[in-house]
């Protein structure tokens, strides 16, 4: 592993709500340093010409090395999906529709904290614990209340770092790992992009071309997409349900899916 490499992944923590992260950005890296070696083979073959050098080098990417870098990537994409549910956990609790008197009380207390001049409102509001008050403004557009975007955001950001200091926290740190691991699986793309030596519109078309066949699993009434190495399998979606296939073992699946190897938990 290069200097670059061991910066960048110096920068995930293996938090407990960005589980993976790290070990997928080191599968993401090692996928490029193994078709770096691949390509220094192939390029240094004398039984072939320059094409069929430049042939081997996009055909092994599309087959075996960019499959699996999808693969390694798929980590990085669960733990996204869990940080954006997360995320709806710490937000201000949408009001009840059908609580009229509720909504009343909120529209009286926008009124209030509108008719306050500039100065007073975000005195006020800031800091201020009544969570019905608090609700009843970041409930609504910020004009309801007299304020500007900014001043609304301020407003939202404190009531929440009061109300979910800890969590957001560590929200924000798996956030960071993810944006670390996210740039890893980027710069794994880019150097073997560099070794086919293709247009970046050329390697756009073998992005598209060399996919991992999804691997489908039935579990109860929903269909899901399993990740090896993973405990819990996000459901599919309708174009990976499309396009998957329902195979009954890692080997079945990697037969289908050359580059699956590359990746497999037992060989981190």
């Amino acid at each position: 592993m290069n200097h670059n490499h061991k910066a960048l992944l110096a920068r995930i923590k293996e938090t407990e709500r960005a589980k993976g992260v790290r070990s997928a950005a080191e599968k993401c890296l090692d996928v490029a340093r193994q078709f770096a070696d691949r390509a220094a083979k192939i390029k240094a073959d004398e039984n072939l010409t320059q094409a069929g050098k430049a042939k081997a080098l996009h055909d092994e990417a599309v087959k075996t090395y960019l499959p699996a870098l999808n693969a390694a990537q798929a980590p990085i994409g669960v733990a996204v999906d869990s940080i954006t549910s997360q995320r709806r956990d710490v937000s201000v609790p949408a009001p009840d529709p059908a609580n009229i008197a509720a909504a009343l009380e909120r529209q009286e207390i926008r009124a209030m904290v509108r008719e306050m001049t500039g100065g007073q409102r975000m005195g006020y509001l800031i800091g201020n614990k009544d969570e019905r008050i608090l609700d009843a403004v970041l409930t609504a557009p910020a004009a309801l209340s007299g304020l500007n975007d900014d001043e609304f955001i301020k407003i939202h950001d404190a009531t929440l770092e009061r109300r979910h200091g800890q969590i957001i926290s560590e929200l924000r740190e798996a956030e960071d790992s993810i944006a670390s691991a996210n740039a890893a699986h980027k710069v794994a793309l880019n150097e073997i992009k560099a070794e086919v030596g293709v247009s970046a519109r050329q390697f756009d078309g073998m992005l598209k071309s060399s996919s991992l066949t999804p691997w489908l699993m039935r579990q109860g009434a929903d269909i899901v997409r399993v990740i090896p190495g993973e405990s819990k399998y996000p459901h599919a979606t309708a174009d990976e349900i499309a396009a998957g296939k329902f195979y009954a073992s890692q080997h079945e699946y990697e037969t289908d899916n050359p580059g699956a190897h590359l990746v497999r938990p037992d060989t981190q």
